[in-house]
């Protein structure tokens, strides 16, 4: 009985050690920040270049699929144009994950953001601030 209240004990040390150095490590990495060029761009507004953005957004890119809220899926899968105003969520084991609003909005989307800064966040993944984008926008795609 001592053996085994023994192995137990070094158990129980081995597993406190394992959950204190996993959680040091997310508390220590959680805030970095990376660097990344930003991507010479030259904005056009004339109307096929606007029409091939929409196309993407609404079609391939699949940027519609997470970017609205639950409520207006249905109206995305029926190809229905939607404002892009984030909310989505995912439901994961750590918490859950809401994509947000890329609206031309200045105050709740990035209507701020230079476009060179929403270049590096499609192109590299790092958002304005340098931190990453969590990984579920695939922009690696976007290279």
């Amino acid at each position: 009985m001592k053996t085994f209240l023994k192995i137990l004990k070094y158990l129980g040390i081995v597993v406190v050690l394992v959950v204190v150095v996993f959680v040091s490590m997310v508390f220590l990495r959680h805030d970095r920040t990376f660097d990344a060029p930003y991507p010479t761009v030259q904005i056009s507004t004339d109307s096929a270049t606007l029409a091939r953005g929409k196309y993407l957004v609404y079609g391939p890119a699949h940027c519609s699929f997470c970017h609205v809220p639950l409520s207006e899926f249905e109206r995305v899968e029926r190809g229905e144009e939607v404002a892009l105003s984030g909310g989505f969520n995912f439901k994961l084991p750590f918490g859950t994950v809401y994509a947000p609003n890329i609206t031309p909005d200045p105050e709740t989307g990035i209507g701020k953001l230079r476009d060179e800064e929403i270049a590096r966040s499609l192109r590299y993944g790092i958002r304005h601030d340098g931190r990453a984008i969590i990984d579920f926008m695939p922009f690696y795609d976007f290279k």
